[in-house]
């Protein structure tokens, strides 16, 4: 996916290091700018980083309200362990765009020699923060999809899968979901480190980020799948459900219309029996909604990849590199969206959410 790695593309790239050939030292070049000015792109990457950070806050509270919410309710059936599954996913990726968000600051901040350099260089914070961002993004990818696939085919064949997906299932795969994404991303994070050594930047020694020689053509394969199964299939599988949704929904509403303004005709009684009650149609709602954010802030990110393939210079260290950079902040603050923007559609499609919320919330007052 290429919505965290934004931020590292404005460590390695923005302003590159070279080496004068006449006067043997180093010096600081501002080099393929593009369509956007350096000036420019630092103003636009700092507000951006901002609010990536306002973001992320948010979502690490309302996430961490979920997970206390969710366990309070117990994990007694699939659904709620599956949301489970998805609040601490959503709280890891937002801890680690709190985490990047701030250390970019400071690194912009450096740059523009605002503030002394520090004994740490910023860039490891924003690295490892976003490779494990990812980590955690996957998993939120994987669980919405295993979520509006469950609830999909739940509502088109309810006789076949209503008891189909168990507690014990939902358990199963969520545990999955969390060991298939770091162990996808196992080989690019053990290709980067730390070590102690003199950095030009700030003319000291301190430590610094060490990146092996074979990650960039490790990190092209890892962002190609990344592209083709994270971000291509879950978003096709999620838009389908959702269509499939939205046409149960629709009917839904119609019926309830129907039976409670005018006289039933004949046939209704089996009509009535497949219909859902009121708390199974509160779970269509609340999933059909995050879903559709999902889908929204995802799009995106996949169209931002798709056009780096096609277009060879909207990339890192090419011409149209502060494009890319900025695009890849914008999907990434529409990604910290979908995870923090839960909180409100348990709370409003979720009835047994709200009032376990409100008793968790009295029981800390006192």
């Amino acid at each position: 996916m290429e919505t965290i790695p934004r931020n590292i593309s404005a460590i390695e790239h923005v302003i590159p290091t070279v080496m004068d050939s006449e006067s043997g030292e180093l010096e600081w070049v501002l080099k393929r700018r593009g369509i956007i000015s350096q000036n420019d792109f630092f103003t636009l990457q700092t507000i951006c980083d901002y609010t990536s950070l306002f973001v992320c806050l948010v979502g690490v509270i309302t996430n961490a309200l979920n997970i206390r919410t969710f366990i309070s309710m117990g994990l007694k059936d699939g659904v709620v362990i599956t949301l489970l599954g998805l609040a601490i996913s959503d709280f890891g990726f937002t801890f680690c765009g709190v985490v990047q968000s701030q250390a970019n600051i400071l690194f912009i901040l450096e740059r523009l020699q605002k503030l002394d350099g520090f004994s740490i260089q910023p860039k490891i914070f924003i690295m490892w923060a976003a490779n494990l961002g990812i980590v955690f993004y996957q998993v939120t990818s994987m669980t919405t999809t295993f979520i509006s696939l469950a609830r999909c085919m739940c509502i088109a064949m309810p006789f076949r899968f209503k008891d189909f997906f168990t507690k014990s299932r939902s358990v199963i795969a969520i545990s999955v979901f969390f060991l298939i994404s770091p162990a996808y991303y196992a080989t690019l994070l053990s290709h980067m480190g730390v070590e102690r050594q003199f950095d030009p930047i700030v003319n000291r020694t301190r430590f610094v980020l060490w990146l092996s020689s074979k990650r960039s053509d490790i990190q092209d394969v890892t962002k190609f799948g990344n592209l083709i199964i994270f971000n291509i299939t879950s978003c096709t599988v999620v838009t389908f459900c959702l269509i499939v949704m939205a046409k149960h929904l629709r009917q839904s509403v119609k019926f309830k219309y129907t039976f409670t303004t005018g006289p039933i005709g004949k046939g209704s009684t089996k009509k009535l029996d497949n219909k859902w009650t009121g708390k199974e149609l509160q779970v269509v709602r609340q999933v059909f909604i995050l879903c559709f954010i999902y889908t929204v802030s995802t799009i995106p990110n996949a169209f931002i990849s798709v056009y780096r393939l096609i277009e060879d210079d909207f990339d890192f260290g090419k011409r149209l590199q502060n494009s890319y950079v900025l695009a890849n902040s914008v999907g990434a603050i529409l990604t910290q969206i979908n995870s923090a923007t839960t909180f409100p559609v348990y709370y409003v499609y979720n009835s047994k959410f709200k009032s376990h919320l409100t008793s968790c919330w009295s029981r800390s007052k006192k």
